[in-house]
Formats: structure tokens, C-alpha cells, sequence
């Protein structure tokens, strides 16, 4: 059996837009496991982005509870969660999120400098992850330089240059065209099983979402059924963000 990474725990959340109540996820319950590659897809408005945001401690439940490696994250204060966030997950956005003024090589390093990296320590994890990536011909660019592919493959060494216990993904191609989309997924798809990085991925494509093993539809802010326990076919997203 394999080590539970994320459990959710009857988990919602509800925002206040005016004088609504949007709840945007609804009493969840769910575990992740190590080595799994799972892909949460749904329509717009489904909820997948605030249960991704919630998993990565960027919102905070309005009920329920979530455990990452074995931490009970409830209590929690801001500086807390910030802290947790930086040693144990890795994120992985739409819009890439690199620095401008910063080279490839230190738009990787960044999160060892905010978790206070000794230098020398800090560019040799960095030579390593480039290397193993065969990205040296990146070296000393900056994002400008790069084409939108390339910027997503930064962005990815930036978010396991830690070593976290997850990597969140929300929808990763989606500013990809077609062929630059499948390269970064084919990527995903060899961290998984070449690594075993356990990831999480957020999509609303259905063939994007086909490249995991496990697969969770969600509706209205509920998991409506796991493709890891119902073989069954998936039907298609009702709209595309």
C-alpha cells in the first residue's frame, strides 16, 4: 500500500461574492497517494482549481480538514502554512510565473533562496536539475529568450528543484499550443514514472487528463466519481475555461 501524501477530510469551501454564497468545493473526501499521478478535470466552475488551491494551502478550508505528509494543517497561522508550502509541495501554473529580470538558472534557484539554501549547495542542486533535464542550452536566458514551451519546462525545475512530496499542476498547457501542450505532458507523464513524483494535475481537457493513472470528475464542487474505483466511461466537459 502506498504512503497517503494528501488527505481531505469532508472538506468545502465557500467564498462571499456580495450578498452570494458561491461554494465552490463541497464536502470532499479524498486521498492521494505517493507515486500517483492523478488529474482532477471538470468544467468551469467545477471547483477543480479552489480543491488544487486548497491542497496546496493557498486557501484554507471553510470546513473540513487536510493532511499533508502526516501534518494535520487545520491550526495553522499564514507564516505556517507559507512555510509548510515551501518544503513540501511544488507548483506548476498556466501563466509560468517566472521572473523577468532573472535567468533561467535563478528563477529555478529562487526557492532555495527563500528556504535559505547555503550558495554553493544552492547551484549545485540547480546544475544538477538542469542537467538532468538537458536544459543547459538555457543557461543564462532569460524568460523573454525562451519560447512558451521552455518557460514551462523552468517553471517545472523551479517546482521540484526542493524535492516536494507533491507537484501541483493547474491546467499547465493551457497558454501551450497543441504540440508544446502534449511535450510538457509527455514530461509530466516521465517525472511520474521514471521519478515516481507524485502529481496532481488540474485540466479541463479530457485527453490532458487521460495521461494520468487516476482520474477525478468533479461537478459542482464534488468529486462525482474516481476512475481509480469506477470503470466507466468519462464524459466529456460541458465548457472549457
Amino acid at each position: 500500500m502506498r504512503t497517503e501524501i494528501v488527505e481531505c477530510d469532508n472538506v468545502s469551501k465557500h467564498f462571499i461574492i456580495g450578498t452570494n454564497v458561491v461554494k465552490a468545493v463541497q464536502g470532499v473526501d479524498m486521498i492521494l497517494r505517493e507515486g500517483e499521478f492523478t488529474s482532477i478535470v471538470g468544467p468551469s466552475g467545477s471547483g477543480k482549481t479552489t480543491l488544487l488551491n486548497l491542497i496546496g494551502t493557498l486557501e484554507v478550508p471553510t470546513r473540513g480538514k487536510i493532511i499533508i505528509n502526516n501534518t494535520d494543517l487545520s491550526s495553522f497561522s499564514n507564516y505556517e502554512l507559507t512555510n509548510f508550502r515551501r518544503k513540501n509541495l511544488g507548483f506548476v501554473f498556466q501563466f509560468f510565473n517566472l521572473i523577468e529580470g532573472l535567468t533561467s538558472e535563478e528563477n529555478i534557484e529562487l526557492p532555495l533562496i527563500f528556504d535559505s539554501v547555503p550558495y554553493e549547495e544552492r547551484k549545485t542542486r540547480v546544475n544538477q536539475i538542469i542537467k538532468e533535464f538537458d536544459l543547459e542550452h538555457l543557461n543564462g536566458k532569460f524568460p523573454e529568450e525562451l519560447s512558451s514551451g521552455e518557460r514551462q519546462r523552468v517553471a517545472i525545475m523551479r517546482a521540484l528543484i526542493n524535492n516536494p512530496v507533491m507537484l501541483l499542476a493547474d491546467e499547465p498547457t493551457g497558454n501551450l499550443d497543441t504540440k508544446t501542450g502534449q511535450a510538457v505532458l509527455d514530461l509530466f507523464k516521465e517525472l511520474n514514472e521514471e521519478r515516481g513524483t507524485s502529481i496532481a494535475l488540474v485540466t479541463h481537457d479530457l485527453a490532458a487528463a487521460k495521461r494520468a493513472k487516476r482520474i477525478l470528475h468533479m461537478h459542482d464542487g464534488k468529486i462525482t466519481f474516481d476512475q481509480q474505483d469506477l470503470d466507466v466511461e468519462i464524459p466529456e466537459p460541458k465548457s472549457k475555461i
